[in-house]
């Protein structure tokens, strides 16, 4: 049973050198795993939903935070150390949301800095990373990069 989800084709096929490796350890060489693709496809789709897993716990397990963005709000999560950091900023005026990006949000939130109305909040990390991110990128939050975490921690603290 899949524990997060499946991995796109393209996923798969960026991830190709690794589901090989992961292949050949489960003693699935070329030709067996040809013969179980055309024979049994559900058991070969079985081998590429755990291997998703595998690698998707790992991912999420290493993520330092994640980003969502709402109508009329901006999350940020801040998820690298033992305690977890909420950033939950609430616009009080007219803004057309349409145009927030997670290219451009961090400019945003400068400049609607007076306009805006945070929450902050913190948590004990989870021993059980990986669902929780798993559970908030569902509800759409998505990965935010290393570096633009830094930057926004760093605007965070000038203000």
């Amino acid at each position: 049973m899949l524990k997060f989800r499946s991995l796109t084709p393209q996923e798969l096929s960026e991830l190709e050198t690794e589901f090989k490796h992961f292949l050949v350890i489960n003693e699935l060489y070329d030709a067996e795993w040809r013969e179980l693709a055309a024979k049994h496809p559900a058991k070969a789709q079985e081998f590429i939903d755990l291997f998703a897993d595998i690698v998707l716990e790992k991912a999420y397990t290493q993520m330092p935070g994640l980003l969502q963005i709402g109508d009329d709000f901006i999350t940020v999560f801040d998820l690298r150390y033992d305690i977890w950091n909420f950033y939950h900023f609430q616009w009080s005026t007219a803004v057309n949301h349409d145009e927030i990006t997670p290219e451009n949000w961090l400019e945003l939130i400068e400049k609607s800095w007076t306009g805006l109305t945070l929450k902050k909040g913190s948590k004990k990390s989870s021993e059980h990373k990986a669902e929780e991110v798993f559970a908030l990128i569902c509800k759409g939050a998505a990965p935010l990069h290393p570096q633009i975490l830094q930057d926004f921690l760093q605007l965070f603290s000038a203000k």
